[in-house]
This record gives structure tokens, C-alpha cells and sequence, in this order.
């Protein structure tokens, strides 16, 4: 698997500008013009105001310049300029560089006596060249060290090379070879770190590619799996089998314990803060990455390319996940890393990199360099005015994210549970693709909960500590538990919190015994199977409930089910919970008709059956001082409004508002809210992020809830800090936010 390869499969599934440079700096200060403004990029650099920032908490606009360039030929980086390279990366705004000090290609561009230097190199030291540029340009520095994907040691030492579960090798290799961290690899990528650290002056070290681009098989792996298990490798993908779980967690904590040692010998060379790529912990289990491999990273930071909503829910894991703030949102200039060329329309890099921006959180923008060695200068002029937008908002970012809603991510679960059976080599080719039911339920709370506009942010399995800060939690398809991840959860009902589970959520880890809710308690049903196949309905019982109840007949209106593609959770009802859907199975087996037979109730379609089943399809459950409800189905996987409406509805059945804040605004508006309490205020950040542009303008009501004994002073709108006026109602402190093209962000100051 191939850097490409790897961010064209990595995802799932753009802030005002003005004509004239003048008018882009006048930006900064006054929103209104902004807004008014028309919607291009002028062909010139903007001016942005120098401005000292600590590295990396005030480090916002950060720059990395891709420079996976071999030397076979000799113009090959041979036109590379020190001087122009970084003084064009100043000039347009940013305030971080990371370097390449290696890359795929294996070449190291520093004055190394391990490694191998770039041949056109010629003697000269391109990474101590920039490092001394950087200095005299007030840009902080940082370095690129790729690791696992590395041609020069791929072909000077055969015996290191990934191998495939067959032990074969590819005819005709990838651009970027493999190595595997079991082989004697490791200790020449520390001993190459140690020298880097330890003869130049930079503040961190970011290390690329730490996953398992394939699942390996090579001796080296092999060996250690006989050494610390007594057994061979298993060669197929079983998830209730305890020999490949063992085998899938043994690739998790070898990758683990390698990015933690790379970090340590940074560490014990020089005090400097070192991280590595996490844009893998929303990915498949096939790059056996943990979400306990962040502890090799000081901050959380990793690329991403999948859109708004993915955007979205990532800003929030790394709020969960990081141990330093601000985190580092990586985003490409170009459509994607294997487009050289097209950059993406100024509106949506805009809206990309402002999404951490309203995370408050820092956005690094990813470039290629030419061949020769040289930067399109055009591209500088063009990436000025998206820091313009930045510059203006980044002296008041900061705070503790609010919110009244925590989706669980736990990365245990992100598999296929219905993949069994699989060969690892079959696996292995297929190593992006597939069902993932768990994250796919999660992106999609993630959309349902930003569209409506309730406060929300992400715990997972190494952050539940985090779930006291919240009200209610979002078990989206979660496919396995432990007891004492149960425990968690059924306290936090127990306490007063309010739970939502859809699917298997809370079930035992497979293979562990006879499957169960361990929840179930709490949910109010006990889990018996599965029932269903390729079409399930759920149908609203009504009449046998309180008349407030029939709201689920309201929000499906005019329909009369609730219809899923797939199977649902069979389960059985406890005494005391109260069913407000049942189960309803197609009026004949999806796969009984045919042409021959005719067994069917529609060619197309296939309709329920004349009457509602008996098993419980949306349960609500009364545990301790707390509620759940339980659905049946992973509603929330699905991205009709319809399933956006009963997710909504049973959510605030048992979260009813007041909420961290309300926003009447369009739901393509994402907004976050963030307490300042040093400062005694309130940071909201409204995002428009409409899928279709240009955007059109659209204006907001907003509604906060300030800590409680304290009283509104100010409200202003930023970047011009013009204050607005408010009124107090309940809890919250309400004001109007007129017509914003982009981005807004406002102050709510409190006494």
C-alpha cells in the first residue's frame, strides 16, 4: 500500500474573500465588508501583519511541503533555493514549516553519516539551509521523518521488506517500499533520529506512515509471534476466533511500542515535542493501529480528506484524544495528495481549514514541491489570502469545548463482524474497503447532531474518563464491550445520564461465552439474536402509549414504517420498558421470488408484512435517576431525513433542552462553542459549510447558556469586535447573527 493508495482510501465515503488585496487585510477587520464582498481570490499576496506566536499553542497556520523526490536524475530537487523557498512560505502567512528531513524515497536531505544523502545534495545541507532560513524568517520549525515507507531501505536490504501472507513479493512494487518494524529496521531509524535531533535546532519532530501498510508475514513477524505466543500466525480473518485476536492485537501493540520508541530516542536526544501520523485512528483494523498509539504523540494530528462531516467528528475525536492542545488538523492545497495540480476552489479550502479553526485548533496545509526543487509561487499568492481569513480569528481561539452529547468511538470495533471467513491474503488486498458498521453509525450521529444543531463532542475507549464532562453518550453500532466499559456506562445512567444504543451496542466480545447485552439492564432488553435480512421495517406501536408518544408517527409522517436496508437485533422486552416500535419483517423473504416462482409482493420493492411483529424495534428504558433508549437498527448510519428526524426525536425524549447552546440557522452550519474561563467568556463559532458552491449567505439566531451566577456584560461579533445586542431568556442569553457568507465568530463576555 502506497502513499496514494493510502489517501485516496483513507476518507469515508471552503471564509469570505475579496477582489483586491486591500480589501482581503481590511477583512480582518470588518466582517461586514467581507461578507458583502465578491467571491474570489485576487491574483496577489495578501498582507498579513507579522505577529510573534509561541510554538505550538499560538501556532495556528502551519505549512508542510511534500518532497517525496528520488535521485535518479540529475535535475531532480538540483534547483532547490533556500532562500526563495522559505522567505515565499513566510511571506504568505504561515508560521510553522515542517521540513522533510527523509521521505519515501529514503534520501536523507540533512548531512548524515548513517544514512544515505540525496545524491544532488552535492555536498550541501538542504535541511540545515532551511532550519537557518527559517530562524532569520520567524517561522517555527519542524521536521519530517517518514518512517516504515522507505525505498532506499527496501532495496539495499531485501530481507526487511513487508511481505504479504504468502511470503511473496509484488513483480512490479509500489512507489514506495515497505519495511517492516520487526526486521533490524528500527534500529537504523533511530540511530538516523538520535544524529537529526541532536545536530539541529528545531522545536519538533513529526513522524509519517506509522501503520502496517499490508498485513505482514514476513520471517521477522512471524518469529515474534512464535517467541511471544507459541503458535503460528493465523492466516484467516475470524473475529470469534481468540488465536486471531490475539494475533490482531499482537500487530497493534508491536506498531505501539515501535512509534513509542521512536518518540523516547527523540526524547532522550533533546526535550523537543515529537508526534506521529493518527489520521490512521479512523481507520479499518487492517493497519493495526490502537487508539493507545497516541501516547507516542505529544499532540494529536494526522491528514484527511473526506469532507465536511468527517472534518467535523475528527476535530472532535483529537479534542478527546490529544494530550496537548492545540491539535493539527493536516488538510492537501491540491483535491488530494496524488493530484499535483488542481487546487481545490478557494470556498471549500477556506471552509476546510477553518473547520479546526472553530476547534480552535491549529490547520496544516500540505503542498508538493517541483521536481527541480522549486514552489509555484502562485499557489503562495492564492494560499496568503486563506491565512488572511485565519489571521483574524486566532487571537481569540482557545477554551474547553461545550457540549451536551458525547459520541463513542471505540476503535475495537471498527471491523467487518460479518467478514469472517475471509483469508488474511484476501484481506490484505482489500485492505480499505469493506463494512464498517461502527464507524459508519458514528459519522453518521456525527451528521445528525451537527445538522440539528446540538452540542456534541467524542469520547472513546481510552478517553471514558471524559464521559462525566457530558449528559448523554451515543453507542452507534458498538461491536463489542467490556464489562468494565459496561460498568462506565451504566453508572453515568445510574447517575443521571441519559444513554442512546443502537444495533448490537454493549454486546460481550465475540467468543467470550454466549453473546448478551451487557446493558441490558440499563437498555431494558436482552439480546437474543439477530432476525431479518436485506429489509427490515420498524413499526410505531401508538395507541398502547401516552398520547405524547405518538410524535414517532409525526416525524415519519406520511409514512407508516420505518424501513432499513438490513438486519436487525432480535430482542426481548423487560418488565417496565416502554416499546415504542416493534420489528416488522417484509411481507414475504427478500430472497424467496423469483421469475420461476413469482414469491413476491413487489418486483422492486419488498413491503412489509400485513401485520407488526412482536419483537421490540425502539425501547425506552428508565435505569437509576437516568433513561436509554434502544433502537434495533443503526439508524444513524443513514443519511435519510427521515432517520435524521426519530434519531432527533429520541434524543431529546430522553435529553430533553436546555442545551450548551441552540442555533436557528441552516443546517449546513456547523457551530462550537468554547469556555474561556480564564478570560470570563464565552467563543461561538458558526461554520457554513453548504456542500454546493458557492455558498449562499445565511444569518443565525444563537442562544447560550453562560455558567450559572454569572451575568452577560457583552456580546460582539468577531473579527471587528462589534458588539450586538442580546436579551435574557431561562437560561440562555440570546443574540441575532446577520447574514455571514463563511465563517463568524462572536464573544459572549460575562461578569
Amino acid at each position: 500500500m502506497d502513499r496514494r493508495t493510502f489517501n485516496k482510501l483513507a476518507g469515508l465515503g471552503a471564509a469570505q474573500v475579496l477582489s483586491v488585496p486591500s480589501a482581503i487585510a481590511a477583512a480582518r477587520h470588518s466582517a461586514e465588508a467581507a461578507d458583502a464582498a465578491p467571491l474570489f481570490a485576487s491574483h496577489s499576496t495578501a498582507h498579513i501583519p507579522a505577529r510573534p506566536v509561541q510554538w505550538p499553542v499560538q501556532t495556528y497556520r502551519r505549512l508542510l511541503v511534500d518532497t517525496h523526490v528520488p535521485d535518479w536524475d540529475d535535475a531532480l530537487l538540483a534547483s532547490f533555493d533556500p532562500v526563495d523557498y522559505v522567505s515565499t512560505i513566510a511571506g504568505a502567512g504561515f508560521q510553522s514549516l515542517m521540513q522533510y528531513a527523509n521521505s519515501h524515497a529514503g534520501l536523507c536531505l540533512w548531512r548524515t553519516s548513517i544514512g544515505q544523502m540525496h545524491r544532488n545534495m552535492k555536498g550541501r545541507d538542504y535541511f540545515g539551509e532551511v532550519m537557518e532560513q527559517c530562524k532569520r524568517r520567524g517561522l517555527h520549525r519542524v521536521a519530517y521523518y517518514s518512517l516504515v515507507f522507505d525505498d532506499w531501505a527496501y532495496q539495499k536490504h531485501p530481507g526487511w521488506r513487508v511481505l504479504s501472507p504468502d511470503y511473496s513479493e509484488p513483480t512490479r512494487p509500489e512507489r514506495a517500499g515497505a519495511v517492516c518494524i520487526n526486521s533490524p529496521y528500527p534500529d537504523h531509524a533511530r540511530a538516523c533520529i538520535r544524529e537529526l535531533v541532536a545536530n539541529y535546532d528545531f522545536e519538533a519532530i513529526f513522524f509519517d506512515m506509522t501503520f502496517w501498510p499490508t498485513i505482514c508475514y514476513c520471517p521477522h513477524c512471524v518469529a515474534r509471534f512464535w517467541r511471544e505466543e507459541g503458535a503460528e500466525p493465523p492466516r484467516v480473518v475470524d473475529w470469534k476466533n481468540p488465536q486471531w485476536r490475539i494475533f490482531q492485537k499482537s500487530r497493534e501493540r508491536w506498531m505501539r511500542e515501535f512509534t513509542l520508541s521512536v518518540t523516547q530516542t527523540v526524547k532522550q536526544t533533546r526535550p523537543i515535542d515529537a508526534y506521529c501520523q493518527f489520521g490512521t485512528f479512523f481507520a479499518p483494523w487492517t493497519v493495526g493501529v490502537s487508539l493507545e498509539q497516541n501516547e507516542a504523540s505529544d499532540f494529536a494530528a494526522g491528514d484527511f480528506y473526506g469532507g465536511a462531516v468527517q472534518f467535523s467528528i475528527v476535530c472532535k475525536a483529537y479534542q478527546s484524544l490529544t494530550r496537548k492542545r492545540p491539535f493539527e488538523f493536516q488538510t492537501s492545497r491540491t483535491l488530494n495528495l496524488n493530484d499535483f495540480e488542481t487546487t481545490k476552489p478557494f470556498e471549500q479550502l477556506a471552509l476546510e481549514s477553518l473547520i479546526p479553526t472553530i476547534h480552535s485548533s491549529a490547520c496544516m496545509l500540505i503542498d508538493a514541491i517541483k521536481p527541480a526543487g522549486t514552489l509555484n509561487h502562485r499557489a503562495y499568492e492564492y494560499l496568503s489570502q486563506i491565512n488572511a481569513l485565519h489571521d483574524s480569528f486566532e487571537p481569540f481561539l482557545g477554551g474547553e469545548m461545550q457540549a451536551d452529547v458525547a459520541i463513542y468511538f471505540d476503535k475495537n470495533s471498527v471491523y467487518d463482524p460479518d467478514a469472517n471467513g475471509m483469508t488474511v491474503a484476501e484481506a490484505s488486498r482489500n485492505m480499505w474497503s469493506g463494512k464498517l458498521p461502527h464507524r459508519e453509525a458514528a459519522v453518521g450521529a456525527a451528521r445528525f447532531l451537527r445538522e440539528a444543531h446540538v452540542p456534541f463532542g467524542v469520547v472513546t475507549n481510552v478517553s471514558l474518563d471524559q464521559l462525566a464532562h457530558y449528559r448523554a453518550v451515543i453507542l452507534p453500532s458498538v461491536l463489542e464491550m467490556t464489562a468494565e466499559q459496561a460498568g462506565i456506562f451504566r453508572e453515568f445512567v445510574r447517575n443521571g445520564g441519559s444513554l442512546y444504543a443502537s444495533g448490537v451496542s454493549s454486546i460481550s466480545v465475540p467468543g467470550a461465552g454466549e453473546e448478551r447485552f451487557l446493558l441490558a439492564d440499563v437498555l431494558g432488553v436482552n439480546y437474543v439474536g439477530k432476525t431479518g435480512g436485506r429489509t427490515t421495517y420498524l413499526s410505531p406501536t401508538g395507541k398502547d402509549l401516552p398520547a405524547t408518544d405518538k410524535d414517532l408517527f409525526d416525524v415519519i409522517w406520511p409514512q407508516e414504517n420505518l424501513g432499513f436496508s438490513g438486519p436487525m437485533v432480535k430482542a426481548q422486552a423487560q418488565p417496565g420498558a416502554q416499546v415504542l416500535a416493534t420489528v416488522m419483517l417484509p411481507f414475504v423473504d427478500p430472497e424467496a421470488g423469483t421469475a420461476l416462482n413469482s414469491h413476491f409482493a413487489q418486483i422492486w420493492s419488498d413491503p412489509p408484512a400485513a401485520q407488526p411483529g412482536s419483537d421490540p424495534g425502539i425501547v425506552i428504558n428508565s435505569f437509576g435517576k437516568g433513561k436509554a433508549v434502544w433502537v434495533a437498527a443503526p439508524l444513524e448510519s443513514r443519511a435519510d431525513a427521515v432517520d435524521a428526524r426519530v434519531f432527533e426525536l429520541l434524543l431529546k425524549r430522553i435529553l430533553p433542552p436546555p442545551y450548551k447552546f441552540e442555533a436557528d440557522t441552516d443546517p449546513a452550519v456547523e457551530v462550537t462553542l468554547f469556555h474561556q474561563e480564564d478570560r470570563s467568556r464565552l467563543l461561538v463559532g458558526m461554520l457554513n459549510l453548504q456542500m454546493q458552491l458557492p455558498t449562499i449567505p445565511v444569518s443565525a439566531v444563537i442562544r447560550v447558556q453562560v455558567p450559572q451566577g454569572r451575568r452577560v456584560r457583552k456580546v460582539s461579533l468577531l473579527p471587528e469586535q462589534k458588539d450586538v445586542a442580546f436579551s435574557r431568556s431561562g437560561s440562555y442569553v440570546s443574540f441575532q447573527v446577520p447574514e455571514f457568507k463563511l465563517i463568524r465568530m462572536a464573544l459572549v463576555e460575562y461578569s
